[in-house]
């Protein structure tokens, strides 16, 4: 039987799932502030309601960051960019496949988990 010795982009998404994250106190100016970083854009365009490709690109990023390192719910994180919950999904589920075939938006992906530093940047201090 033969083995893949590389994972796939999909499988290096999820491979670093935290355990349990304390999703009521994310800080998520600050994820968007880091997205826009990384994708050099400016921050008040990601939460617009914009169709160009790469401010879709840095929504998709941060529906895909809360929903799968901070365990948030698209229901959640739809009230955070006045979108649907289905819109959100939309935007996670098209990030995932995007990844696949463009490795651009694995290492954007990356960046900003970087720059999040192990997710201590996004937590609102007490």
């Amino acid at each position: 039987m033969i083995t893949a010795k590389f994972r796939t982009p999909r499988e290096q998404l999820f491979a670093n799932k935290p355990k349990k994250v304390d999703v009521t106190k994310i800080n998520f100016e600050e994820l968007v502030k880091t997205v826009a970083d990384v994708c050099y854009l400016p921050k008040s365009l990601i939460t617009k309601k914009s169709r160009q490709r790469d401010l879709v690109l840095a929504r998709n990023l941060c529906y895909f960051v809360l929903h799968i390192n901070f365990k948030l719910r698209a229901s959640q994180i739809a009230p955070l960019f006045k979108r649907d919950r289905t819109t959100v999904l939309h935007g996670i589920n098209t990030f995932t496949n995007d990844v696949e075939v463009v490795p651009f938006y694995m290492e954007k992906y990356q960046a900003v988990l970087e720059r999040i530093d192990t997710y201590k940047n996004l937590y609102v201090n007490n």
